[in-house]
């Protein structure tokens, strides 16, 4: 990129923040008190060319750049320390604006970062500073229990996550065990290779149906309980429709709103199984046309469902104990024992649905899918999707697609019986059940 090319990019991004300083002050009606005035679009534009030129001799005089960026940080300084000391004002907003005005400016000279990158950070700059006023707002709203619960995640999933070890521990990891095992005439060769734990992959489960309830929550707060529930669990469908209807059951214990969770939760499911058409469409068209009426059966239905329970409205009175119940005992916003147990309970299904795997083989292609679809459809999707047309027929794919859907929802029907409220994991059941036999109905017309 030409030097003059970089002066007008600093320049511009430098008017942009000026833009947003001068129109706060505008709406705000803050007239500078200290004599020093206001930087607006002019002086922002300045400091922003000033960086950039400071950045184009770096390479040439980086002792006289130095001393400019020494000498402009000193003069800011000095400008926020004059201003306090006469408008008794602290705020340090527009001081950080200009730092960072002329770092943009410094840095789209250099290149030290791609344009794109520094163009997107002069626009999440202008954009935290114009939301002033909503975010005070919102922080007056923030409550104890919901910041000690963002800090625990933030635990959970920054602290924790990577510290955990990626490696997964077999059988032959643990001493002793394999000679213990084959003392009772187990065959240790075959089962030599299956994944016992892998710290990060179980504590990734955790992460993510905790990080669910915390989306959920904060959706529920800015749009609505209703609304922001079904739109966290349409997006976590395409993630994990099984951790998502388990956080949707946990929650059922806490609310008496179960037809709201019980449609979120099928919605879920509706999102796993667009999910799931396109994985078969990619890997394998003609399986794709041939199941196409399956794949509707199972969408159509599941909104259908989950439409019939969004719109079915609860108990009134049951409604308003639960809300006063909800008042009393709301002190976080996830629980992290019922995502761990859950995690546990899914590492185990995974063990023994890959002990069937390997014990079977393929000479049982239906009942082994069946068993995988215990800990989730991918795996199943794709498997039956690559063999489909060669190994096994089509009709016979798309069976075992059935048979592997209505044990992946009969899992989550348990699921939601163990960690939930029991009338959400009966209503759940009777929409699984549904869809299960819209499937087959759409399997007799194939």
């Amino acid at each position: 990129m030409s030097i003059p090319i970089k002066l007008i990019i600093a320049i511009l991004l430098g008017a942009f923040i000026g833009l947003e300083r001068e129109s706060y002050e505008r709406r705000t009606d803050k007239s500078p008190t200290s004599g020093l005035g206001s930087p607006g679009i002019r002086t922002f534009s300045l400091i922003a060319l000033l960086g950039a030129i400071s950045g184009v001799l770096f390479f040439s005089f980086s002792v006289f750049s130095l001393s400019i960026t020494i000498c402009f940080f000193i003069i800011t300084i000095a400008y926020y320390v004059l201003g306090t000391m006469f408008s008794k004002d602290a705020g340090f907003t527009t001081e950080l604006a200009i730092l960072f005005t002329y770092i943009l400016g410094f840095v789209t000279a250099t290149e030290a970062f791609p344009i794109q990158i520094t163009i997107a950070t002069s626009i999440i700059l202008i954009l935290i500073m114009s939301l002033k006023e909503e975010i005070k707002s919102f922080v007056k709203t923030v409550k104890s229990y919901e910041l000690e619960s963002l800090i625990a995640y933030a635990i959970i999933a920054l602290v924790i996550f990577p510290f955990l070890p990626n490696i997964s521990y077999t059988i032959t990891s643990i001493p002793l065990l394999p000679s213990l095992l084959s003392s009772f005439g187990i065959p240790i060769k075959q089962i030599a290779s299956i994944e016992l734990i892998n710290p990060q992959s179980l504590w990734r489960i955790v992460i993510l149906i905790t990080g669910i309830d915390i989306v959920g929550y904060i959706l529920e707060r800015t749009i609505g309980q209703k609304k922001g529930w079904l739109l966290t669990s349409i997006i976590g469908g395409f993630i994990s429709s099984t951790s998502t209807t388990l956080s949707l059951a946990i929650q059922s214990k806490k609310s008496k709103d179960i037809n709201r969770l019980t449609a979120a939760a099928l919605f879920s499911n509706m999102s796993s199984f667009f999910q799931h058409a396109i994985l078969i469409a990619s890997i394998n068209i003609a399986l794709f046309s041939k199941g196409s009426l399956y794949i509707f059966s199972l969408i159509f239905s599941s909104i259908l469902i989950a439409f019939y329970y969004a719109r079915k409205e609860e108990d009134k009175h049951s409604d308003n104990i639960s809300g006063t119940k909800r008042k009393l005992k709301k002190t976080q916003i996830f629980s992290i024992k019922p995502a761990l147990s859950f995690a546990l309970l899914f590492l185990f299904v995974k063990f023994v649905t890959k002990l069937a795997l390997i014990f079977f083989g393929k000479s049982g292609f239906i009942f082994t899918n069946m068993l995988a679809a215990f800990t989730g459809m991918d795996a199943v999707t794709i498997s039956v999707s690559e063999l489909a047309g060669k190994v096994v027929p089509f009709k016979t794919a798309i069976l075992t697609f059935i048979g592997a859907n209505g044990i992946n929802l009969a899992s989550k029907t348990v699921y939601a019986y163990l960690k939930g409220n029991s009338k959400f994991a009966f209503r759940f059941s009777i929409g699984a059940a549904i869809i299960i036999i819209s499937s087959l109905i759409g399997y007799i017309f194939i």
